[in-house]
């Protein structure tokens, strides 16, 4: 046994992968503190009264096609350390194949803007309707995802893929297109990229009309689901009576100013997306006039944002009644955040129009500038993408439409306020998909000076752990 080489090997594991080593030990870190909440309860009962099989047809016919998640999570409910571990490898896991994906040269500094990408993920949301339930429905169908991409991928890249990976994919593959999204988003992704090939006559991959198969299947299962129809019956009286009148006007709206509002509201990753993208745009534009827009995107974006966190903070003693806010330099700080945004009343009413549950009422200004702030936020982001990528390289835009519907989509359910932010989860991790493509493209064209990827890292660093540790001190008052 050569203890030198072993610890050689050892240093450059750590070395090569430190970011990724770094973020695993984050989620350890915030995981020992999560506790139980919100539908886990219930679920955690569940097994005490009726047995698992009868839970899950009952389950199907009254309620939900999620079949398999359903199952899992009324098991680990009961189990929630053994979740916590779970949890926190697949997230991992799920995390790191993303960037492998990207980052096919194994660029450190690419690896280490990927990690601060996740870190500036609201990890919070993920506590929505309970830590195991909300992450067996979202975070953990996108590992599986990503797991079950692996093989497509080595294909991609001319690698063999052992047999021991392929079982480990198509098990991976039959649970993230449980959930409706994950689903919807998989097949699209697969038969687009099946058209692909058969447009430019390339070679048609089996692993790529397997997962299109599968994921048909699922959501035909989905479609077809008693339950799902019930449900809806079910939450459009519980949540939101008024939904059942509207027409596909009101849901196209339902599906689009909310999602901007969330995007707006966790302020960070969708910010840095944004103003990034229109850097790229600039670097390719030579146009005074198409310049002259993407600077106002950049403006644009960064004073909605602080235009924002300045009607957060002057709405902070609505929810919040302790002592620190009476303090006098306290109170007059308040009061001069809600001076600037009450001196501005249309942008005023239409950054809370963003956060309103409902459909307007009247057709005023501030509704229609809410209107119009979201359809271009969205276009624009859709032509930047383009501008940068250009026609060879068109997943980057495939990934952002696929993850904007997927929280479109919501708009067609009467839960969309109920479900809350959760729902933007896929949204977020193809919006850092796009920036990790973004970041690698700079690289491979040398477009990034020494200088400012400094500057990068440091306000990369500076936002991923400032939100990280914001959702740790959130969890550790709740918990």
């Amino acid at each position: 046994m050569n203890i030198d080489k072993d610890k050689f090997e050892l240093s450059q594991f750590i070395k090569d992968h430190y970011p990724i080593i770094g973020f695993f030990l984050l989620m350890v870190a915030l995981h020992l503190i999560m506790g139980f909440l919100g539908d886990d309860e219930g679920y955690s009962k569940l097994l005490s009264d009726y047995p698992l099989t009868r839970l899950i047809v009952d389950r199907y016919n009254e309620w939900s096609s999620r079949v398999i998640i359903d199952a899992l999570t009324i098991i680990l409910s009961r189990e929630f350390i053994i979740w916590k571990i779970l949890d926190t490898i697949l997230y991992t896991l799920g995390v790191y194949l993303l960037i492998k994906f990207i980052n096919k040269d194994n660029n450190r500094n690419i690896t280490l803007f990927g990690v601060l990408l996740f870190l500036m993920y609201p990890l919070f949301d993920m506590a929505g309707a309970g830590w195991v339930s909300t992450t067996l429905n979202y975070s953990w169908c996108f590992a599986f995802a990503m797991i079950s991409f692996i093989p497509l991928v080595n294909e991609l890249r001319g690698k063999k893929t052992n047999i021991i990976i392929y079982v480990l994919a198509i098990l991976s593959l039959i649970y993230a297109v449980n959930q409706e999204q994950s689903c919807l988003m998989i097949l699209g992704i697969n038969v687009l990229y099946l058209i692909h090939c058969l447009i430019n006559k390339r070679n048609i991959s089996r692993f790529n009309i397997l997962i299109v198969i599968v994921s048909a299947i699922s959501l035909t299962m989905i479609l077809t689901c008693p339950g799902n129809a019930e449900r809806t019956v079910i939450e459009t009286g519980r949540y939101y009576a008024e939904y059942a009148n509207f027409g596909i006007v009101e849901k196209l709206y339902l599906g689009t100013i909310p999602t901007i509002e969330i995007l707006l509201k966790d302020k960070v990753l969708f910010t840095v997306f944004y103003v990034l993208l229109s850097g790229c745009a600039l670097l390719k534009t030579e146009n005074k006039y198409l310049r002259g827009i993407l600077y106002f995107n950049i403006i644009l974006i960064l004073f909605l944002v602080l235009f924002k966190t300045l009607v957060d903070i002057s709405s902070i003693n609505t929810y919040l009644n302790i002592g620190l806010i009476h303090k006098p330099v306290v109170a007059s700080l308040l009061s001069a955040a809600k001076s600037v945004t009450e001196s501005v009343p249309l942008v005023n009413d239409a950054i809370g129009l963003f956060g309103y549950k409902g459909i307007p009422k009247t057709l005023t200004a501030p509704a229609v500038l809410t209107v119009l702030i979201s359809i271009y936020l969205i276009l624009s982001s859709c032509w930047m993408i383009f501008k940068t990528f250009g026609k060879k390289q068109l997943l980057p835009l495939v990934l952002f439409a696929a993850g904007f519907l997927s929280r479109f989509a919501v708009g067609f359910s009467p839960t969309i306020f109920e479900s809350g932010s959760r729902t933007a989860f896929f949204f977020y991790m193809t919006i850092i998909a796009v920036v990790l493509m973004l970041i690698r493209k700079l690289y491979d064209e040398n477009s990034i000076s020494d200088v400012w990827e400094k500057r990068m890292k440091i306000a990369f660093a500076a936002l991923g752990l400032l939100t990280y540790f914001a959702v740790f001190a959130i969890v550790c008052v709740m918990f």
